[in-house]
């Protein structure tokens, strides 16, 4: 995948973060459902109403409708028929996204986003085909849980500004496959294919068991 100008790439991560939480899991929330999304290709969706998909840089509504991703948040709201804000839930981080924020996005940006998305969920599905991937809108990363330890994909953060796949554990011994305060990380260069993504999460997981 190839490398973003930076600050086009971080507005993009941040605005489609924004759109996650407070256009998809935050409604969904309310309306009763849970503040879980998903990921699909071109981008990503809740898991019930309202229904919602990203497109590349298009939301879908009801599988029925195309709103291009412009103006601000409220009024990108407005158009969607939803209330802007995150889920009530309380939890850490979160988008920071405000209803006067600008939405509009790098085209490239968005669709290296999508297609990191894609990938890791794949990937994840081949690692635990039991488990089924959560695009989790606080943090914005696709990830599942297995043994108390947390695998995945983030399309980056405060830590590291590009994508990265990641192990949170603490629990692990001190070799330098351990990269980061929270567990391992590898950037999104490292990781071109899905084998490379399982072969991450499979060798941590390996290390994880033989340290118990």
């Amino acid at each position: 995948m190839e490398q973003q100008e930076p600050a086009a790439f971080v507005a993009t991560r941040r605005r489609l973060h924004g759109i996650g939480e407070c256009l998809m899991a935050g409604p969904q929330r309310r309306a009763g459902g849970r503040f879980t999304l998903r990921v699909t290709p071109g981008g990503f969706a809740t898991t019930g109403a309202p229904a919602l998909r990203l497109d590349g840089t298009d939301l879908v509504v009801d599988e029925s409708r195309r709103v291009a991703i412009a103006g601000t948040f409220a009024e990108l709201a407005d158009a969607l028929g939803v209330d802007f804000g995150p889920p009530p839930d309380p939890y850490p981080d979160g988008s920071e996204a405000a209803p006067a924020d600008d939405t509009s996005l790098d085209t490239t940006a968005a669709r290296l986003i999508a297609d990191w998305f894609l990938m890791a969920d794949a990937a994840l599905r081949v690692m635990a085909p039991r488990q089924t991937p959560i695009l989790w809108p606080e943090h914005f990363d696709v990830a599942i849980l297995l043994d108390d330890t947390s695998y995945g994909a983030s399309p980056g953060d405060g830590f590291h500004a590009t994508p990265y796949a990641y192990v949170s554990s603490s629990d692990h011994d001190d070799s330098d496959f351990w990269n980061a305060p929270f567990g391992a990380i590898r950037g999104h260069e490292q990781m071109r294919s899905v084998d490379d993504l399982v072969g991450f999460w499979s060798a941590a997981r390996a290390l994880l068991t033989s340290h118990d």
